[in-house]
């Protein structure tokens, strides 16, 4: 009972995290992450550092998402309690939800705080500004419930 608890707060943390980007919200961002926090970025075109410090986190979010009108949803979460850990599948849409991008995230827990210590990003595949789907080739998203275009 006390590792579903765990699962259930981790989660709880991720879903709220997602939340805030989606708002934008710097704050709910920050308070999401232990002061410490690290947010490691994949290999991409656009030359994202990995971000350092939750307040630095919070801020580059909210600036993101603010200037490219991004949108992530929860697919799915798979959490292993006495890892401290979760993993997020997600679907993120650009603001005109003309182009999507999928990924997964994996975070780990502060122990103590239950507070994210660090997330490491992972997309599908790499992304071409042209590509209108960058996903999983061959993968029926549409046909077990993900959100598509």
């Amino acid at each position: 009972m006390v590792q579903q608890t765990l699962a259930n707060r981790m989660e709880h943390v991720v879903r709220t995290y997602i939340q805030a980007c989606n708002d934008a919200d710097a704050e709910a961002i920050t308070a999401c992450f232990c002061a410490d926090a690290v947010h490691y970025m994949p290999v991409n075109d656009r030359g994202l550092e990995s971000w350092r410090g939750a307040v630095t986190i919070g801020t580059r979010s909210k600036t993101l998402v603010k200037a490219s009108g991004r949108n992530w949803t929860v697919d799915q979460q798979l959490t292993d309690a006495g890892r401290h850990a979760t993993i997020l599948e997600w679907t993120a849409f650009n603001g005109a939800r003309d182009r999507l991008v999928r990924g997964v995230d994996w975070f780990d827990f502060d122990p103590q705080t239950l507070l994210i210590k660090t997330v490491r990003s992972f997309v599908a595949t790499m992304s071409n500004p042209e590509d209108v789907r960058v996903e999983q080739q061959n993968f029926d998203y549409a046909g077990r419930g993900y959100p598509t275009l």
